[in-house]
């Protein structure tokens, strides 16, 4: 008998606006910071740091990211990657889907790779798919 391929789950949920998913098998939890940790000089979209469970997590906030508003919850989905740890705004969660990989990029710009979509998925017709590897890439180069 041949094996099924399983679709990776993604957690929706949105922040500032906007729709996006991450693979839930990333997914540490969601949780609340209550303070942050500001970095200065850091971006707009990078909110500070906080620590959960013994480690400390950047708040990167993908509404701003991409040019939307700020999201003004506490909020986060906390990412643990293979790369290191990264916690994401989330004012709202819309569930879980299946998703049978990442649409190709819109362009060449390095943002553009983060970012796929949109596409649909649960009730939500425009929803960014985000490859956090490209992710974690990016705002490292940002920040370095």
């Amino acid at each position: 008998m041949k094996p099924v391929a399983v679709a990776p789950r993604q957690l929706v949920f949105a922040s500032g606006g906007r729709w996006f998913a991450v693979p839930s098998a990333l997914v540490q939890e969601v949780a609340v910071w209550e303070e942050l940790t500001r970095l200065p000089g850091a971006p707009q979209h990078v909110l500070g740091v906080f620590p959960l469970r013994g480690e400390m997590y950047p708040v990167i906030d993908p509404g701003l990211l991409l040019g939307h508003r700020a999201e003004p919850g506490h909020r986060v989905v906390a990412l643990r990657l293979p790369t290191g740890t990264l916690a994401l705004t989330a004012g709202q969660l819309g569930g879980m889907s299946e998703m049978d990989g990442l649409p190709e990029p819109a362009d060449e710009r390095p943002l553009s790779a983060c970012f796929r979509g949109p596409v649909p998925l649960q009730a939500h017709p425009e929803v960014l798919l985000i490859d956090t590897a490209a992710l974690f890439a990016y705002l490292s180069r940002d920040s370095g």
